[in-house]
């Protein structure tokens, strides 16, 4: 399986800054080739949105909206490498820092965190999980998350689990 420059990235990054988690991956080099394409994936899929959503400039030349588009795609770029490859390095999430939540809110966040890595990490599947617990883990969390998961409506359904 070949790794794209996602890929790549991802597996850099998290040498040096997740090698914890890096450790935990059953099979790294498929999991780094998979986080690639869903990468590069969501990458197109926003960018085309933000395309279609974006209005036409009256008077725009051709090299100014190519220039604007290009500016779209590096900001869809960025937005999922923030969410799936740019990760906090290991032990450096501190949901404790957060004056906003209340002590059931941060156990709440600290186990959904957990237990979304060992899906994420291959060690755990959704079947796992009661439906309530499904419930928790589906909370709040991204559409890309869920799918990447397993937790998206149509994985569980396939599984018979929705």
């Amino acid at each position: 399986m070949d790794v794209n420059q996602y890929g790549r990235l991802a597996q850099q990054h998290w040498q040096e800054h997740r090698p914890r988690s890096i450790a935990e991956i059953e099979k790294p080099e498929a999991f780094f080739a998979e986080l690639g394409t869903d990468v590069q994936d969501e990458v197109r899929v926003r960018w085309t949105a933000e395309r279609l959503a974006s209005t036409t400039v009256v008077g725009e030349s051709y090299l100014e909206r190519a220039s604007r588009l290009q500016q779209l795609r590096h900001e869809a770029e960025a937005e999922v490498l923030r969410e799936l490859v740019l990760l906090p390095a290991d032990g450096d999430i501190d949901l404790g820092d957060d004056p906003s939540l209340t002590e059931d809110e941060l156990a709440e966040e600290e186990w959904r965190e957990e237990h979304l890595y060992d899906l994420l990490a291959g060690r755990r599947g959704a079947g796992d999980f009661s439906a309530t617990e499904r419930a928790r883990l589906r909370a709040g969390a991204p559409a890309r998350l869920l799918e990447l998961t397993g937790l998206s409506d149509e994985a569980l359904g396939r599984q018979g689990l929705l």
